[in-house]
């Protein structure tokens, strides 16, 4: 990772209620560990600060996932939607460290997001000067999702089920855009994850 990733903080959003999904998509099995596992083993081959953002069926999945080193903080708000768990997650990252430089913001849900994916983040901002960097998945885009300081207090504002695509949307001439095209399968139905139990049957 370049010298100064160590200003760089992850945000693993990981505290609804999956309620489309009727149980946990955090502890949704594939390939042999949950999704939420998945994700955190990926943050531990980077040398980045990673914090965990838990709220509904908290104790169950600190039950049967390991954060390592990672930092849990309980989302109290949770119900209030996906605003809620990023304001919470960057208020810790700024208590921890009032340097931080950017944060990229992480769903639990994405299985086929690789450690590539997010080292490319990470090199994408360095070396194109733009304030977001944003996964492309061919006809629409989404997260991961990198966003430097100045915009951290437009993250802070988001209000009820809003997601950091308002912030993207709001400075497009920012937007620095790497190819992530499975990023578009994410968990959110039941009918979701048999189309992803169908690829590793495949596999």
């Amino acid at each position: 990772m370049p010298p100064n990733s160590t200003k760089i903080s992850l945000i693993l959003l990981a505290a609804g209620e999956s309620s489309r999904l009727g149980s946990p998509k955090q502890l949704l099995e594939y390939h042999g560990k949950n999704l939420l596992q998945h994700t955190i083993d990926l943050t531990q081959l980077l040398d980045i600060e990673t914090i965990v953002v838990l709220g509904a069926f908290k104790e169950e999945i600190l039950a049967r996932v390991n954060v390592y080193e990672g930092k849990v903080v309980e989302n109290m708000a949770w119900s209030e939607g996906l605003s809620s768990s990023i304001r919470c997650g960057l208020s810790e990252v700024l208590k921890k460290n009032t340097e931080t430089e950017a944060v990229i913001l992480l769903l639990c849900d994405q299985p086929f997001l690789t450690t590539e994916i997010l080292r490319e983040i990470v090199e994408k901002y360095h070396s194109s000067g733009q304030s977001i960097v944003h996964c492309s998945y061919g006809d629409v885009s989404g997260p991961p999702t990198l966003f430097h300081k100045s915009l951290f207090p437009y993250l802070m504002e988001l209000k009820g089920g809003q997601g950091a695509k308002k912030v993207v949307d709001m400075f497009p001439d920012q937007v620095a855009y790497i190819d992530f095209p499975k990023g578009k399968l994410d968990i959110d139905t039941a009918a979701d994850y048999q189309q992803l139990k169908q690829t590793e049957s495949d596999t």
